[in-house]
Parts: C-alpha cells; structure tokens; sequence
C-alpha cells in the first residue's frame, strides 16, 4: 500500500497561510522535521501526516480553531499545482469538477478517502468519502479540503453563491459562526460524512478563464506529471489505486485493469507474481478491507456495499465475505452493534 502523501504546493500554501496569520514558518517546519528546501519542487510528495501535523500545530500556535477553513478559503489555482490550471481552462464548473476524480491524487493521495460526485433531486453532493481507516482522521485536513473546494469554485466561476448545505464528520469546533459565514448556510458537525451540496444548475456556470487550447495541453502535462508522481508506486500500489476508483462502477475486470496501467493482462498478472501476489488475491483483499469500512462505519445496505464493491448481487458479496471472514455481512454488522 502506497503512503499518504500531499503535494509540496500544498504544503507551502499552507505554511504562507500559517505566516500570513502570525506563526513563526521556520519554527513550524522544525517542529514538524521538514527542511525547507523540500518544498522547493511544487510536485514533490510530502508525507500526509506532516501535512496534518502542519496543520495541528498552525492551529495551535495561533489561537486558530478554524485554522482549516482559513487555509481552504484562501486557496488559488497556484495550491492545487497543475491540477488548479487544468480546472481553471476548463469550460464549465462541471468539467472543472470532473478534474478532480481524474487529478486530485497529484494535491491529496491517501488510501484513505475517495472524491465522489452525486447528483439527484436537482442537487450535486460533491463527497470527500472516507473508505478506511489506514490514516488518521484531521478535521483540520476536512475543513481545508471542503473550503478549498468552496473557494475555488466561487473563483473559477466569480461567484459567491451560498452552498445548500455543508456537512462535516468531525465535532463542531465550539465557535462555528466562521464557517457559516464562510459557506453561506449552517453547517452540520458530527455528521456521517465530509460533503458539499449546492444546486445542479451551477455544474454549468462558465469559467472566466476558460480556454480550450490551454486546457488540452494541459491535460498532456496533468497526465505526466502523474506518470511522474506515481512511476515509482509498486504494481500492487497502483492496482489498488485503481480498484478503489473503479469499484462502484463494476469496472473491476483483469483485462480492464491491465488497459489502464498501460500493459497486457498477462505482463500485469507476471508483475503481480513477481511481487507475491495474484491479480484475485489483491482484488479480493481490498474488497474485505472496503468492505469492513463500510459495514462498520456507514449505514449502507448490504446490497448497496455490494455495488459498491463492484458485485452485481448482494449474495456474491455475501458469500465472498463469509469466505473471508466466516459470518455474513449482515451478522458482522449486528456483531458490532450488539459490542
């Protein structure tokens, strides 16, 4: 499994916001053991929890609670690196949307959460999911992470249009007026996920800066620097990766996979030989730990984590978890509750 990284853009969007807010940079960086000079290169990768220890600890020297929102709400394409330029030639708040699933592992990469965009009933919930519990939760990190989402949709598209609704996993952190006046409505604390919602009609807000040519070369350079950024992942690492993008769509097949990593089901199924696995044997290990995630911490219907597992039937899924783990889904979960 691949650590948990952040890009060094990031990170130092983060240091200037801690500066601009009183806090002593160099102080922070020792504190947290990273030299400087390691954010140097914008698309360096910098280990996740020095992210959040850079946030915790910005947090706490200056007297910030919502030390979070403030990094969110002051994000500007230069943060995301390419993935901020490649949504900002975009066309449409929509499209720009769509960069996220296809990019965001170059700002955030964690096994742990996955971005998800639903629309129903005339309303989009954009979702940073949470899918395990392999990294420690940061509600510094959520706050960041949904209020950067917030700014820089208002700035792509010049407007300051209040969400429907803002809902977050962490407890409130006691004053809360400054996140209601930074999102436009109340928001839910304590809540079952880490989601905006706002009305559909927006996905088709233009972009000020939309610019097709641009746009097209600069997906090219997105796509490198993730083949950059991710070269050195294990097969494994990137099978993974992809299972996780791949499993509510049911696109969970040998032949599938092997396309997207760019080589022939019989080199991909060698690679994984040659590092002690098979290609069933990872599929069916991340779907256990997936499927342990949803069960204990989601209220999703068997046949629903079943889809979302990439089974067309509630019973393969059952069958499969009682193979793994000898009690079916729905007695696991009564197990846990009766605990």
């Amino acid at each position: 499994m691949r650590p948990a990284t952040s890009s060094a853009a990031f990170v130092n969007h983060v240091l200037d916001v801690a500066e601009q807010y009183g806090c002593d940079g160099d102080l922070l960086l020792r504190e947290i053991g990273l030299p400087r000079e390691r954010l140097a290169d914008p698309i360096l990768r910098i280990p996740m929890h020095q992210l959040r220890a850079l946030l915790e600890l910005a947090a706490r020297m200056g007297g910030l609670p919502h030390f979070g929102l403030l990094v969110g709400a002051a994000v500007r394409p230069g943060s995301y690196g390419v993935l901020g330029a490649v949504s900002m030639t975009s066309a449409t708040l929509g499209e720009s949307m769509s960069m996220i699933r296809r990019f965001g592992k170059i700002v955030f990469d964690s096994p742990s959460s996955q971005t998800q965009i639903t629309i129903d009933g005339g309303r989009v919930l954009l979702e940073d999911r949470r899918i395990t519990e392999l990294e420690p939760y940061s509600g510094y990190l959520q706050e960041a992470v949904l209020a950067g989402w917030t700014a820089f949709g208002r700035w792509l598209i010049g407007s300051s249009a209040p969400l429907l609704a803002v809902q977050m996993m962490h407890a409130a952190p006691g004053d809360t007026s400054h996140h209601e006046a930074f999102f436009g409505c109340p928001v839910q604390f304590g809540a079952d996920r880490n989601a905006l919602v706002f009305p559909e009609t927006m996905l088709a807000a233009r972009i000020q800066g939309a610019d097709a040519r641009t746009h097209r070369s600069l997906l090219l350079e997105a796509d490198l620097q993730l083949g950059r950024s991710y070269a050195p992942l294990s097969v494994i690492g990137r099978l993974r990766t992809l299972l996780v993008e791949r499993m509510p769509g049911g696109e969970v097949s040998l032949e599938g996979l092997s396309s997207d990593l760019a080589m022939s089901p019989r080199t991909l199924q060698r690679k994984l030989a040659a590092e002690g696995e098979s290609f069933s044997q990872v599929l069916e290990t991340m779907r256990m730990e997936l499927a342990d995630h949803y069960l204990r911490h989601t209220d999703s219907s068997v046949m629903e984590i079943a889809l979302l597992l990439g089974f067309s039937q509630a019973s393969a899924f059952s069958h499969a978890f009682r193979q793994s783990r000898g009690i079916s889904p729905a007695d696991f979960r009564k197990t846990l509750r009766a605990g």
